[in-house]
């Protein structure tokens, strides 16, 4: 299996795909997030991304009043086309597989998943953070998101349903049961300081029992 793209060169690939940000600004982008990564939005100051971007700070305000616009101007592009890929590159790869039972394509599913959330936890945890408080990103990440589940998860559910191997809730049911589990530990890791990989057992046992069928 392919080895899944990182979000930060998913998000320099939609960058230099975007021929109405200068190359002055997506270094700037590309500085904020990693800097909002590593140290926190709060710890990070315009004169360390300016320094990490390679460019006079002064060219940092010429776009972005403060900090806050900074965030905004990553986190956009986030919502609209870098998670969307993210998501559909995953589907490709490892949801639309012939798996015959609901082991197989919960093994899959959450040890590739939890693979990408170890690599790529700090940014996810920023990530999280503004959807959970901004009504505006949640929208436009289930705006784009959802059709994606429904084009690439469901039909795998639908054919283990009918085989016998899912309980028969609807798809959308039992994604958010799926989603959620994994995503709590996500949040489990920023309180506790364990390899999120390690719990993948025990997560794909608790997801399988509670999607097996009454």
């Amino acid at each position: 299996m392919e080895k899944d793209t990182s979000v930060s060169a998913a998000f320099q690939a939609v960058m230099a795909a975007n021929g109405d940000i200068p190359p002055k600004q997506q270094q700037v982008l590309a500085a904020s997030l990693e800097l909002f990564a590593q140290q926190g939005f709060d710890n990070t100051t315009t004169k360390q991304i300016a320094e990490k971007a390679g460019v006079a700070e002064g060219t940092v305000y010429r776009r972005y009043k403060n900090k806050d616009e900074l965030l905004a101007g990553v986190l956009a592009p986030f919502m609209t086309q870098v998670l969307p890929n993210l998501i559909q590159e995953f589907a490709q790869q490892v949801v639309a597989q012939p798996y015959l039972t609901r082991h197989e394509m919960l093994r899959a599913i959450v040890e590739d998943r939890l693979a990408f959330m170890k690599e790529n936890g700090a940014i996810l945890r920023i990530l999280i953070r503004e959807v959970s408080v901004r009504n505006d990103l949640r929208s436009q990440f289930v705006m784009y998101a959802t059709p994606l589940l429904q084009d690439n998860l469901f039909p795998v559910l639908d054919r283990l349903k009918a085989s016998g191997e899912l309980v028969d809730w609807p798809d959308s049911r039992t994604a958010q049961f799926m989603i959620g589990t994994m995503l709590t530990e996500l949040v489990r890791v920023v309180l506790l300081p364990e390899d999120v990989t390690v719990a993948a057992p025990t997560i794909i046992e608790f997801i399988e029992k509670g999607l097996a069928p009454q």
